[in-house]
């Protein structure tokens, strides 16, 4: 049973998934499964990924309604992929490309602090139209007070993780219907029930980004996804606080937010700070 489950769903990615499986296949760490979903590719994908010989390599062809169906962390006897590794899975995006110490570097961190849930990666982002090159930097190791740093934004790139399915499994945590941001969620979920977040300071993912890719079709849905997740996210730390005035002040606030005086970031930055405050105060 290798140590370690690569996870890949794909939809029409004939054109990059070649380089993909490449910089997969040339990991320095080899005690690894690819498992790679075709969500009914109409392209070539599927010719080419049956042209790989590399028996780690696994085709489901079935027809995946979404990402998070494929990826869905169900009981071991109800899991489409019951034949995955038996600690960790880690993700990987059918454009995107590994450095060749990914895992290697992952595992490695995710054994000497067998506490950490979710390990994530710095990256760097590259366009085929070479206009474009930035680099991910949020997250900086073990990330503390990981509820209150999602309320700011989510610091886990979803392709870089590699995460301890253990943990999943025990505290019955899998992906939920929260369309574009199911990962987001699903870092909420680990954080809730006491989950380590770690982000590995180290660019060991290449990220592609394209005018096809869903970060740029539906950026409008990802917004709103987020603030719906991040309210939730609000009204648990509210919960924990059980303090009248924290939620007479957050309807205030949304007040001002229904008539255009403020914004939900205004909203999340204000309780951010606060938040921040009185767990200074509550030290001294």
């Amino acid at each position: 049973m290798p140590e370690i489950t690569i996870l890949m769903p794909v939809r029409n990615g004939e054109k990059y998934i070649k380089e993909s499986i490449d910089s997969i296949l040339k990991q320095t760490f080899t005690d690894f499964e690819l498992l790679i979903m075709d969500d009914g590719s109409t392209d070539r994908t599927v010719e080419r990924i049956e042209r790989y010989t590399d028996e780690r390599i696994r085709l489901s062809s079935n027809d995946i309604s979404s990402v998070t169906e494929a990826l869905a962390i169900k009981p071991v006897v109800a899991y489409p992929f019951h034949m995955t590794a038996q600690q960790f899975n880690t993700r990987m995006d059918a454009d995107d490309i590994m450095h060749t110490e990914r895992l290697r570097i992952q595992l490695k961190r995710m054994k000497k602090n067998p506490n950490i849930t979710v390990c994530g990666t710095w990256a760097k982002i590259f366009s085929d139209k070479g206009n474009e090159r930035n680099v991910f930097h949020f997250g900086h190791e073990i990330i503390c007070e990981p509820v209150l740093e999602l309320l700011k934004y989510n610091m886990l790139l979803h392709p870089s993780v590699m995460v301890k399915k253990e943990f999943l499994f025990n505290h019955h945590i899998k992906y939920q219907n929260y369309p574009y941001v199911e990962d987001y969620k699903l870092w909420f979920d680990i954080a809730k029930a006491g989950g380590i977040l770690f982000v590995e300071p180290q660019e060991l993912m290449m990220l592609r980004r394209s005018d096809t890719q869903v970060t740029v079709t539906k950026k409008e849905e990802m917004f709103l996804g987020s603030i719906r997740l991040r309210k939730e996210i609000l009204l648990y730390l509210l919960s924990i606080y059980d303090n009248k005035a924290l939620n007479s002040l957050l309807s205030d606030l949304e007040y001002l937010e229904k008539n255009k005086w403020m914004s939900y970031e205004d909203i999340f930055r204000f309780f951010v700070n606060l938040f921040n405050r009185m767990q200074s105060n509550s030290r001294i």
